[in-house]
């Protein structure tokens, strides 16, 4: 009898432990998530947006340009010079590659990683006078540009004028600069607030030089403007982002 009184908690225990396995085993029985419905449910991806045909080159540049860089074969970027703008270690420096016929910035370094680091790719051709036309599209990079009358062998020491654009969803100001490197120093000549350019579509600019006189068109119309009493003379043209990737370039002509 006293061994039965022994026994009698151990069993209770055992059976009260049992109880709590097939309640737990109940509860996450196969089936029961697509009973019930999840938990939590995630709106759908959207769609990528669909790259659109590159903006139509007026019939008077195509008529009788100086150069024109379309980069419809892979190896368009051979006469290239690839320079990154601001000092960088060995093995970070800006990517670059043609991708389905366009001129994309590829990231920085072996892994590919996004980086601020200001990068222009440098057309085989020098500039004095002339107008310098690029379109690009922004896919989440946020800035592009162009830079002329380049000079230099090392980028952050270099000398030329920049256009900086930056797109509509930066908070940052100004959205539209005109501006002149010296040795690395940078000074605006021209600046507009906003309201920055809208990504995921293309967009042109122009940027003409004549001596001192200095234009900037933005999808075909004057944005900015200035006087430069010392002008630098003739040099490279190239485009300008940085190294955050997501963006393409394209068309670039050089027109006298």
């Amino acid at each position: 009898m006293a061994r039965h009184m022994k026994l009698t908690p151990l069993i209770a225990i055992a059976a009260v432990t049992i109880a709590v396995a097939v309640a737990l085993l109940m509860t996450l029985r196969p089936g029961q998530a697509e009973e019930g419905g999840p938990i939590l449910q995630y709106p759908p991806e959207p769609p990528a947006p669909t790259v659109g045909p590159n903006p139509t080159v007026p019939a008077g540049l195509a008529a009788g340009p100086r150069f024109v860089a379309d980069f419809a074969t892979t190896d368009s970027l051979a006469a290239w010079t690839l320079v990154d703008l601001d000092f960088v270690i060995a093995g970070d420096e800006g990517n670059w590659l043609i991708d389905n016929g366009r001129l994309r910035q590829n990231f920085a370094g072996e892994l590919r990683n996004s980086a601020l680091t200001q990068v222009a790719a440098l057309a085989p051709v020098t500039v004095g006078d002339g107008v310098v036309r690029v379109s690009f599209y922004d896919e989440f990079n946020g800035i592009a540009g162009l830079v002329a009358r380049y000079q230099g062998e090392v980028g952050y020491e270099a000398s030329y004028y920049r256009v900086r654009l930056l797109k509509n969803e930066y908070a940052a100001t100004p959205k539209y600069a005109l501006e002149k490197v010296v040795e690395g120093v940078v000074t605006p000549l021209a600046t507009v607030e906003g309201p920055g350019f809208a990504p995921r579509q293309w967009h042109v600019v122009e940027f003409e030089l004549r001596g001192g006189a200095l234009t900037v068109r933005f999808n075909g119309k004057v944005l900015l403007q200035a006087e430069d009493a010392q002008p630098l003379p003739a040099g490279r043209v190239g485009v300008y982002t940085r190294a955050l990737g997501g963006i393409m370039f394209d068309d670039v002509i050089v027109a006298p």
